[in-house]
């Protein structure tokens, strides 16, 4: 089987995959930081609330947060005997036509890669996650670049850290724009002012590119924003997984 681990800001996704199927998917918190032990411990565990016979025979890991990938890293070894394969663009099966293709984060890869295997191209992958990414593929499967925009939840929280009056509010569609008091006016505001970034962006990617494209949504706040913005086709809540399962397969 396969370990396909997605180390994030904020949270840690790891799919076990039995070739393309995703049997057991798992989010634990970034931090309080772990140590090796802790992520071996808690990984054996989980695996055998799968299957007690169940055997990783390769693990692939992106990451955007090295204090967190170190010590995971040492617990593939320490307690799977593997030593994890890392993604970077040099193992994308995409060509990335970057000015720096090293700087595309492994997340990014992993998402565009699955987008090209599961979804008609061309195609713009919006991930929302501690930032808000929009990954650009083209209709001949290559990765153009993209957009990087401050996450719905960070953007929220600077909002009201730095704002003695307000504070925290849930982020759904409110039922008016209006709002008649500070919680509904935080509501609207925020849902909104995100709601049109994405439309607005959307919009110039595909008069950048001459043609619309499959808009696929993974991340926390898909679900809730594609309600209101018909140009989101699908939501996929585990594309970073399956990227790096595919690229694993390959390998």
């Amino acid at each position: 089987m396969n370990l396909a681990v997605d180390i994030g800001n904020t949270v840690v996704k790891i799919g076990l995959f039995n070739q393309e199927s995703l049997v057991l998917k798992g989010r634990f918190a970034t931090h309080p930081r772990k140590e090796a032990d802790e992520w071996g411990i808690l990984l054996v565990n989980w695996i055998k609330s799968y299957s007690k016979k169940s055997k990783v025979d390769k693990v692939i890991i992106s990451s955007v947060a090295q204090s967190t990938l170190i010590p995971l890293r040492k617990a593939i070894k320490r307690y799977f005997n593997i030593v994890p394969l890392e993604l970077n663009f040099k193992l994308a099966d995409i060509p990335i036509l970057c000015d720096n293709p090293e700087e595309v984060g492994a997340d990014r890869i992993a998402n565009s890669v699955a987008a090209t295997k599961l979804y008609h191209l061309p195609a713009v992958v919006i991930d929302f996650g501690t930032a808000t990414t929009f990954d650009v593929i083209s209709s001949k499967g290559e990765y153009l670049g993209g957009v990087i925009a401050p996450g719905i939840q960070l953007a929220s929280e600077t909002l009201w850290e730095k704002t003695e009056k307000l504070f925290p509010v849930e982020f759904k569609k409110p039922l008016r724009t209006i709002g008649k008091n500070t919680e509904d006016n935080l509501i609207s505001g925020i849902f909104y002012i995100f709601l049109g970034g994405i439309k607005e962006i959307l919009n110039r990617i595909e008069q950048e590119i001459g043609e619309k494209a499959t808009v696929i949504a993974t991340g926390g706040w898909g679900e809730i924003l594609r309600e209101e913005c018909p140009r989101i086709n699908e939501v996929n809540p585990i594309l970073t997984l399956q990227g790096l399962n595919f690229i694993l397969m390959r390998l």
